[in-house]
């Protein structure tokens, strides 16, 4: 997945699926970088845009514009979360072997790791739940009270 520039890889093995582009609902007050909720199998799943949190813009449109859906902890129980971004092409499993150090990290930096060569390109090992803000996994984690 291509976010700011850059390609990106989850560093898990959580990947669910991924889907079409589509635009999800709207969440109305939530902060910009939940992208809405996506109808997935009939249940709600909330969508980040990737782009939007590590490059500063929205994701765009295209024809190559997938919502990865990933399992993840949060909030202290898992969740299928979606994460909206640009140039996804394919999955794919990188080994843990073939992962490396990157030689330099810039400081403070968390969310990203190890990276591996795909392609002739360097992919980075990315954790999600490290770059959203504590508003976001608030908005992501809360319970519907009755």
């Amino acid at each position: 997945m291509d976010a700011a520039g850059d390609s990106y890889a989850n560093a898990t093995d959580a990947a669910v699926e991924v889907v079409p582009h589509a635009l999800p609902k709207v969440a109305p007050g939530a902060p910009t970088a939940v992208a809405g909720i996506l109808n997935f199998r009939g249940g709600p799943v909330p969508v980040v845009d990737l782009t939007l949190l590590l490059g500063g813009r929205a994701s765009e449109s295209r024809y190559s514009t997938r919502i990865v859906l990933v399992k993840m902890l949060l909030g202290g129980r898992e969740r299928i979360l979606g994460i909206l971004g640009e140039n996804v092409v394919r999955l794919v499993h990188i080994p843990a072997g073939q992962w490396i150090e990157p030689g330099a990290r810039a400081p403070g930096l968390r969310c990203v790791g190890k990276v591996a060569e795909l392609d002739g390109r360097w992919v980075q090992q990315l954790r999600v739940a490290e770059i959203l803000s504590a508003e976001v996994v608030e908005v992501l984690t809360q319970e519907d009270v009755a």
